[in-house]
């Protein structure tokens, strides 16, 4: 177990593993974000996964924060090598560290504030069949280990002759603790009926997570 101060190569050594998530897990640097329909720069904090796609929000909202002055370890993403309703989830996460508490206090409100936009209802109307649709988005703050921020979680549903068979259950964490920020998105496939289930399951996996970084 790793503690404060952090260091890029000891919150690294943290994140969530193939191993976490079981058999058939692989890990992949996600450099330039090209796997996923949306972009965000790779060394960005998420605060509004979509929202950039839609046409109907009426407040300006940054999808992601890029800091200033911190180090970032990189964007890596966990994930089964075929994705789907019966698969294991898909995990994208990546973590910041600074070397000031005032740098990384003024991150951690920018990223807060921004997230505090992220309207409770957006459509996308356009753009590739896999994000077209109604998205629903609930937050409420999180403490786990010390480790202290926000769960975010977007359900995504398809219109009816695109996808009727499977909606998108993604939550989104972010936790600062000393001299860090650490975000997890963590996505699942669920069949139609099907109960969205991401908030517990990605509570359970960071509780694993975060007590290896102290």
């Amino acid at each position: 177990m790793t503690k404060p101060p952090y260091t890029v190569d000891s919150v690294r050594s943290g994140l969530v593993s193939p191993g976490d998530l079981g058999e058939g897990a692989i890990e992949i640097e996600d450099e330039g974000h090209s796997s996923h329909v949306i972009y965000t720069p790779p060394n960005s904090i998420p605060t509004c996964p979509y929202v950039q796609r839609s046409e109907d929000v009426e407040v300006a909202v940054e999808p992601a924060i890029e800091p200033v002055g911190g180090n970032p370890t990189g964007r890596t993403v966990v994930a089964p090598q075929i994705v789907g309703p019966s698969s294991l989830p898909v995990v994208t996460q990546g973590a910041v560290v600074f070397q000031s508490d005032s740098l990384v206090d003024d991150t951690m409100n920018k990223v807060v504030a921004e997230a505090g936009k992220c309207p409770a209802t957006f459509s996308v109307l356009g753009g590739p069949a896999t994000v077209v649709g109604e998205y629903k988005v609930g937050s409420r703050s999180i403490e786990i280990n010390g480790w202290k921020g926000f769960s975010q979680h977007l359900v995504h549903t398809s219109p009816p002759e695109v996808n009727p068979e499977t909606y998108d259950d993604l939550v989104t964490v972010v936790v600062r603790k000393a001299n860090a920020i650490i975000y997890v998105g963590y996505t699942q496939i669920k069949s139609v009926g099907k109960r969205a289930d991401s908030d517990e399951k990605v509570k359970a996996l960071m509780k694993t997570t975060l007590a290896r970084l102290g």
